[in-house]
């Protein structure tokens, strides 16, 4: 049995990680908590990067999980779900953590970002069957620009 409500499916997004940091600043501005999560620790840190020069007039304060102030900062990074805690969890990878069914359980709310990229879309659609055989409720919304 699934613990967590619904997964969000973002689709039609033609740059994750940008993505990302608009949600980031999303959660951040609506006073959550935000685990971003993904195991391409290259992809991480360029995430990480972006999160300090995304918006020129804005503060997106963040950390990696394992980071002395993690439980202090709003929005944490790390390729290990297990340390992770948050509000929102936004999923920047390309398959499901071994253990999803229960890590997944631990956040109100999850969102799964898919891209527009030839390469990640067939892997994104075999995350939604994966959900969709576990019975996990499933929203979509389209970002096309």
């Amino acid at each position: 049995m699934m613990l967590m409500q619904k997964i969000d499916f973002h689709f039609n997004v033609p740059d994750r990680l940008r993505y990302a940091c608009l949600v980031a600043r999303t959660v951040y501005r609506r006073g959550l908590t935000l685990a971003l999560w993904t195991s391409d620790a290259k992809r991480l840190s360029t995430l990480n990067q972006m999160l300090w020069s995304f918006d020129d007039l804005a503060f997106l304060p963040h950390v990696p999980a394992n980071h002395p102030h993690a439980k202090d900062t709003p929005i944490r990074l790390s390729t290990d779900l297990s340390a992770l805690e948050g509000d929102v969890l936004l999923l920047l990878d390309d398959y499901l953590p071994q253990d999803w069914k229960t890590e997944f359980g631990r956040f109100e709310r999850i969102i799964d970002v898919v891209s527009t990229d030839p390469v990640e879309l067939p892997l994104s659609r075999d995350r939604y069957r994966s959900y969709k055989a576990q019975g996990v409720e499933l929203a979509a919304y389209d970002r096309r620009q």
